[in-house]
């Protein structure tokens, strides 16, 4: 069996191309996108306070396994992302976009 090499930069072209044609996966990468913003200010955000994961679970009654999946996105309800919040001191505000 012989191995090709890929051509990343060709590969990400076509899957734009991809995506450009298709309203559904335009909006499936606009919420890839939102959840990895997210995920990564949560982090900033619990860094900021100077906190580790097991200061935010002591903080807000989450288990640090549960503060470790919100982080990773690895599935959050709204009940536990708004301990996570709570636990380093923030809230959740809306705006329409």
């Amino acid at each position: 069996m012989a191995f090709v090499k890929a051509d990343l930069a060709k590969e990400k072209e076509e899957l734009e191309q991809l995506i450009l044609e298709s309203e559904d996966a335009q909006k499936a990468m606009e919420e890839f996108r939102a959840r990895i913003a997210l995920q990564q200010q949560l982090i900033q955000m619990r860094k900021a306070e100077h906190m580790m994961q097991q200061d935010v679970a002591k903080a807000s009654g989450l288990s640090q396994q549960a503060v470790s999946r919100i982080e990773n996105g690895a599935g959050a309800t709204i009940q536990s992302l708004i301990k996570y919040l709570a636990g380093i001191g923030y809230g959740i505000e809306l705006k329409k976009i």
